[in-house]
């Protein structure tokens, strides 16, 4: 690997952690001479890394304005949801109908782990959302170990990082209205507990490790839910000019 492509890859990665994080949020325009300088890298390095990014879809090019971080919306969640039913979907089906031991063990550990885990209050430290998130994806990537499908693996990971953004996109909106708009602080923090909670996690769990693929699929969809319940929840709390109603812009109006 020569230097360039070294320089390049680490570009590539640390652009690709700060859309996931949200660090260059939603919808932001993306200047080439501005991350140029903000990156320290060339302008030729950097094109490359945004096209790669725009095969993710994390970016969108546009017509002579250079590109901008892929925007969230209604539409946008419901699709990858959507994808993610029929992917994780599938590959949870087929681990719980083909346990082995070695499935059945690594889906124990990792839901004790979950269950150990203090669930994150609105007004949160990043470290204790940040130790929740990968307990939570750890026991979500267990269950559906047993599938033993590179491809499916790679698919699924790429919906649970686009869907991180989602996330953490909630999260932070949840926190911006408890400081903000203290009278809706109760009804934050219940969209808050309803998306984190442990009951559904349990359910899930449980259905697994009874060997029961319809049981698991229906507490597994019943899961995916409260993303999108939370997501339309706090559109309709959010003040019209508050940051994350201008952040979702009129793309994520519901459709007709």
């Amino acid at each position: 690997m020569t230097l360039r492509q070294s320089k390049s890859d680490i570009l590539f990665d640390r652009l690709r952690q700060d859309i996931l994080t949200l660090e260059l949020p939603p919808g932001m325009v993306l200047r080439l001479p501005a991350l140029s300088e903000r990156y320290a890298i060339g302008l030729t390095p950097l094109r490359e890394c945004l096209n790669r990014l725009a095969v993710e879809q994390l970016v969108v090019p546009e017509h002579n304005k250079g590109f901008r971080v892929t925007p969230l919306t209604r539409a946008d969640l419901l699709d990858l949801e959507r994808s993610r039913d029929a992917i994780e979907g599938a590959m949870l089906a087929h681990s719980v109908s083909h346990a082995d031991d070695a499935w059945e063990a690594g889906v124990i550990g990792a839901y004790h782990h979950l269950s150990q885990t203090p669930v994150p209050s609105v007004i949160h430290e990043d470290d204790a959302l940040a130790q929740w998130t990968r307990r939570h994806l750890a026991f979500h990537q267990a269950l559906v170990a047993g599938a033993r499908s590179p491809w499916m693996a790679r698919f699924a990971g790429q919906l649970q990082d686009q869907l991180g953004r989602y996330h953490r996109f909630i999260q932070s909106g949840l926190r911006d209205l408890t400081q903000t708009a203290p009278s809706l602080a109760t009804k934050a923090a219940a969209v808050s507990a309803a998306g984190m909670a442990l009951e559904p996690h349990r359910a899930l769990y449980q259905a697994a490790l009874d060997h029961d693929p319809a049981a698991a699929l229906a507490a597994f969809r019943h899961h995916t839910g409260l993303s999108i319940a939370a997501f339309e929840e706090l559109s309709t709390l959010m003040p019209a000019h508050s940051p994350f109603a201008k952040t979702l812009g009129p793309q994520s109006e519901h459709p007709a």
